[in-house]
């Protein structure tokens, strides 16, 4: 049986596993080089140790000797490769997330630079200032602050999850990590020149230091993709450290491997790009030419100084013509050629149509620009005559030919004309965006900078059909103006000058001062990227320009214009049938005791309950009054003037509370404080979202837990888990345009600290809806006395990633720390965002996603089915349902 097996296996490997020179390059010898070995094949010939050794490489998964083929095949390298892509794509989004903290950070910024000075907004500060006074420049000055700082990390973040996507391709190769690996001991030099990888297999003229170099770097490799954590998810699971601990020492090592390879790439193009400059500048100054061949296997043309390389090109035109993919991009490319001027068209007929005399200026100027650039950079125009017009004089005296040194910025710093508009034109298309945007919030001053900045980016296009051989010399000098006025506009726009400009000059360096090589492989997730990313920046604008156009408060009413305008309708205590009925509902059972002046008893007759205030911490010694919880946050929503009057319908036994003197009167928040006659009791309640200033608070705080529940749809699930918990708490590693966002409720922790300490014998509560009933739970997990206001939360989004986005280092156990109840709406999606820790308890609703989320939908559905839940009637106006109508 060992004879007859062991045959088979060397048949076996005979047949299909190993590897020739013709096959896979140099990986392996060939036939000719094993004629000395085919008598020791002959299976009469073969030792009983041999025989052996082939029985047991043919029972194992490979089925035959261990090849680089076999071992492709084998299901063990599998499992590693989608062990490795697994990691590579949770550190790429957390990449990601970071990258969108950013952007965010850089525009809340610029918006509270503009909230708390100069608002172009506001018609008064417009008057104060003048069209284009200080404030208009200051306005303009800090927004391409932010601008350019987003756009610098959306395009580095682009390529690095370019060679994300290129280090997961690698990983699944047959001899894993092939180009990753090549990189690192100096053997990649002919792919760094041309801009893509696999191109070539391993040299077969590796020295000594270079073999025992890829040896080590595939032991580290493999050990801390691998071994690290295996052996850390063994020590979790015998010991009590905490699994986020395992996900972020993973996501570590795996960004450590994305930013390795992607700057090992840098670093070698760059030694390229200067050795290259240093043999044109020779050439161009004494007529000579050189050609080089060594051992780095780099190949140099006689006749140029810079290598060429057309990449990968497809030999049969007939696959090429019956591809539908073929036909489809082209579509595509052309609307993505006429897109600019057909938005500007539209924004034209659009201002006419609506009367918007601005977005009709701004269409118009925009399409007479789009078009005139459109003629000026035609491919009719590529061969104009006389290309040395424009060439400095003393570059002509200096060199004989400079013709060379604008071949080698064309060849290594993409300086032709073609690739400086494939180049260029995201960062139009974004201006584009933007000027449209602050074209519709009549933004003139800014859209005009845009349409400037737009302007100077179709002259510097143009500029390049005339500037024969010196583009070269007028590509650095644009380089070396941008660079510098970019640093003073950082400097002089944000809070903290150094490090932001450090950052800056940082992704500067990654980006190579915008003069990196096109590089194909990867290209398509770059964009792809840029796009999405793109689509953040424009959005985040919009919202901020929202919220500065809404800074002020609605003056909406539930009560109409007036107390009494509306119709009412009666909200009865149930009768005794109906209340045995009810008690066997959960959200009709729910009680919370009431404390009685001058008594250390709790009257559970007339308890709290459900639709009463906020939760309380039990306290014997205090006395309670009973009121209902989501008629206090649903008077958040009043003007300023009218929550006292509704204090006093709703509540007769209540007054409003003074803010205390620590509050913050430039924070977001608004909050009102509730408190019984007998001042007994302290309700805070904290309004939920009504204005856009309130939305942009919103994404402030949750935006990276919306992230990475989006994650969970197009990807792994690490919205849950020791995974997420791990984003959510490195989600601000990027050190760019720092803010501190607890500063967003800040007044409602100030408030809450200070009448525990002034007050210390009330019972406290705090309440909410939506954003209200999160920032409520927020400050409960930030208060650190011993004795908390318990928290009861409507339609209110999770805190679990929130809180740890904004304590990175401060929060352990939330679950053991945060004791509240959230009020979810049946069909409601905005407490579906986040992690909800605590209690929750489900609330009737037959609407969509948007009604079901109204605090007055929801309370109209809870007493519908437990009533007042009182002794006494209620009177509520109408429109809070459809069965409710006015």
């Amino acid at each position: 049986m060992l004879r007859s097996l062991s045959t088979a296996a060397l048949e076996h490997a005979q047949t299909r596993g190993g590897f020739t020179r013709s096959s896979s390059g140099d990986l392996s010898l060939s036939e000719e080089d094993d004629e000395d070995l085919e008598e020791e094949r002959d299976p009469e010939k073969l030792s009983l140790c041999f025989r052996l050794g082939l029985f047991i490489g043919y029972i194992i998964p490979t089925w035959g000797h261990l090849s680089l083929a076999n071992v492709g095949r084998s299901w063990a390298a599998g499992a590693f490769a989608l062990w490795h892509c697994f990691l590579f794509l949770n550190s790429t989004i957390l990449i990601f997330i970071n990258c969108c903290s950013a952007i965010l950070r850089c525009y809340i910024q610029w918006f509270s630079e503009m909230h708390d000075g100069y608002n172009p907004f506001s018609s008064k500060d417009r008057e104060a200032e003048g069209h284009l006074g200080q404030g208009s420049w200051h306005v303009i000055t800090h927004f391409f602050g932010a601008f350019f700082r987003s756009y610098i990390l959306m395009s580095v973040t682009g390529d690095v999850m370019r060679f994300t996507y290129l280090l997961c391709v690698d990983a699944w190769r047959p001899d894993a990590f092939e180009a990753y690996r090549r990189l690192w001991v100096g053997d990649a030099w002919k792919e760094l020149a041309i801009g893509q990888l696999y191109i070539q297999s391993w040299s077969v003229c590796l020295n000594k230091c270079q073999k025992a170099m890829d040896i080590i770097v595939q032991v580290f490799l493999y050990v801390s993709l691998d071994l690290v954590p295996i052996l850390l998810f063994i020590l979790v699971y015998d010991t009590p450290m905490h699994g986020s601990v395992v996900c972020e020492v993973c996501m570590a090592i795996g960004c450590f491997h994305i930013f390795c390879f992607y700057f090992l790439f840098i670093f070698g193009e760059a030694w390229l790009k200067i050795s290259r400059f240093r043999w044109a500048w020779r050439a161009a100054k004494d007529r000579v030419t050189f050609a080089r061949s060594g051992s780095s296997g780099i190949h140099i043309e006689t006749e140029t100084v810079w290598m060429t390389g057309d990449g990968t090109q497809f030999l049969s035109m007939e696959a090429e013509a019956r591809s539908l993919c073929v036909l489809c991009c082209t579509i595509f490319h052309w609307l993505e050629y006429l897109l600019p001027v057909a938005l500007a068209l539209v924004t034209c007929v659009l201002g006419l149509v609506l009367d918007r005399y601005y977005l009709t200026e701004v269409g118009a100027v925009a399409a007479s620009m789009l078009f005139f650039v459109m003629l000026g950079t035609h491919e009719a125009l590529d061969h104009v005559a006389n290309q040395q017009k424009c060439t400095p004089l003393w570059i002509r005296h200096m060199f004989r030919q400079p013709e060379i040194l604008q071949r080698w910025g064309e060849r290594w710093c993409r300086l032709g004309f073609s690739v400086q508009k494939r180049q260029r034109y995201p960062f139009a298309v974004s201006l584009g965006f933007t000027a449209l945007v602050f074209g519709g919030f009549k933004l003139m001053m800014l859209t005009y900078s845009c349409m400037g900045l737009m302007l100077f980016l179709c002259l510097r296009l143009l500029w390049m059909r005339v500037e024969g051989a010196g583009g070269w010399f007028w590509a650095f000098l644009e380089s070396f103006i941008e660079f510098i006025l970019l640093n003073v506009l950082i400097i002089t726009t944000t809070r903290n000058a150094m490090r932001d400009g450090a950052v800056v000059l940082l992704l500067c360096v990654m980006r190579q001062f915008g003069y990196q090589r096109e590089i194909n492989s990867g290209e398509r997730v770059r964009l792809a990227s840029m796009i999405v990313l793109g689509s953040v920046q424009v959005l985040l604008l919009t919202l901020v320009c929202f919220a500065l156009d809404s800074a002020s408060d609605d003056k909406w009413s539930q009560f109409g214009p007036y107390m009494g305008s509306k119709a009412w309708y009666n909200i009865s205590s149930l009768t005794p049938v109906q209340e045995e009925l009810a008690d066997t509902l959960p959200m009709c059972l729910v009680r919370f005791p009431r404390g009685m002046p001058h008594s250390a008893k709790l009257d559970f007759n007339h308890s709290l309950s459900l639709a009463a205030l906020s939760c309380l911490r039990l306290r014997l010694e205090t006395p309670q009054t009973a009121q209902d919880f989501g008629l206090m946050a649903s008077l958040t929503y009043e003007p300023q003037n009218r929550v006292a009057e509704g204090c006093a319908h709703y509540f007769p036994e209540w007054h409003m509370e003074p803010r205390p003197p620590s509050v913050l009167d430039e924070d977001w928040v608004r909050f009102v404080m509730f408190t019984s006659d007998t001042n007994s009791t302290t309700v805070i309640a904290v309004r939920g979202t009504l204005t856009a200033l309130d939305v942009l608070h919103d994404v402030t705080l949750w935006l990276v837990p919306a992230v990475l529940q989006l994650f969970n749809y197009i990807g792994p699930d690490v919205a849950d888990g020791s995974w997420g918990i791990s984003m959510s708490r490195l989600s601000q590693l990027i050190p760019l345009a720092p803010i501190r966002k607890q500063t967003t409720y800040d007044s409602v922790f100030l408030a809450v600290e200070y009448m525990l300490e002034h007050y210390p014998n009330r019972l406290y509560y705090l309440t909410g809806h939506s954003l209200g009933g999160g920032i409520a739970k927020l400050v409960e997990l930030q208060l650190k006395t011993r004795i908390k206001p318990l928290t009861v939360a409507f339609a209110a989004p999770g805190v679990e990633h929130a809180a740890r986005v904004l304590f990175p280092s401060g929060i352990s156990e939330l679950g053991n720390e945060l004791a509240t109840l959230t009020v979810e709406p049946n069909n409601d999606v905005i407490s579906k965002i986040d992690v909800q820790i605590g209690n929750t308890l489900n609330a009737p609703c037959d609407g969509r996603a948007l009604t079901c989320h109204s605090i007055y939908r929801t309370l109209w559905g809870i007493f519908q089915k437990c009533g007042s839940m009182t002794r006494r009637e209620l009177r509520i106006p109408c429109g809070w349902s459809p069965e409710a109508p006015c």
